[in-house]
């Protein structure tokens, strides 16, 4: 039931949105009633945060365990960004609904703080992995939000670049920063 529960409240939150979305609709959806909601989650914004941010969280562990580990720098980052077209319907909502939350669109308050401290924390892991194209941490998150707005634009406007264009842009990305090494 949990399962079914995360399913709908998913499509539900994309659909209407955190506010828009009610209980509800939620529990009629997956056929279930009030109770058990409460059963696996505190409230709705616990519901939000589990069905977006974990499922986000995991997710990106999950991505970033697929890429080949002999790859360069800036092949994983073109991999990275090639992954974000093929996400099932169900990544694709779960990674939508997080960006629009990061944003402050959608989503809870509380989400939104534990997405912008995971973020942070992604910058620092970056700095690793990053450091043979830069060591500024200005550039790190330069570089970041470049490949995360190339995301976005996938998406969220469901933009399709050819795997050209997106390795052109990674490229291009790469090549000014490490010139500011």
């Amino acid at each position: 039931m949990k399962d079914k529960i995360t399913y709908h409240a998913l499509r539900l939150f994309d659909q209407h949105g955190f506010h828009g979305a009610t209980l509800r609709d939620i529990y009629t959806a997956a056929g279930c009633k009030m109770p058990t909601i409460y059963y696996y989650f505190e409230n709705k914004e616990d519901l939000f945060d589990k069905v977006v941010r974990v499922q986000f969280e995991e997710l990106i562990e999950r991505l970033g365990n697929e890429i080949p580990k002999d790859l360069s720098f800036e092949e994983a980052c073109v991999y990275r960004i090639k992954q974000k077209k093929i996400l099932s319907e169900n990544d694709r909502l779960v990674y939508r609904l997080a960006i629009k939350t990061w944003l402050g669109f959608e989503g809870c308050e509380m989400s939104r703080q534990k997405l912008l401290l995971w973020e942070q924390e992604r910058y620092h892991q970056n700095r690793v992995e990053y450091a043979e194209i830069t060591s500024s941490m200005l550039w790190i998150k330069f570089i970041t939000r470049s490949i995360t707005n190339m995301i976005q634009r996938i998406l969220l406007l469901d933009e399709n670049p050819t795997d050209e264009e997106i390795r052109e842009e990674i490229s291009m990305i790469l090549e000014v920063a490490s010139q500011k090494k």
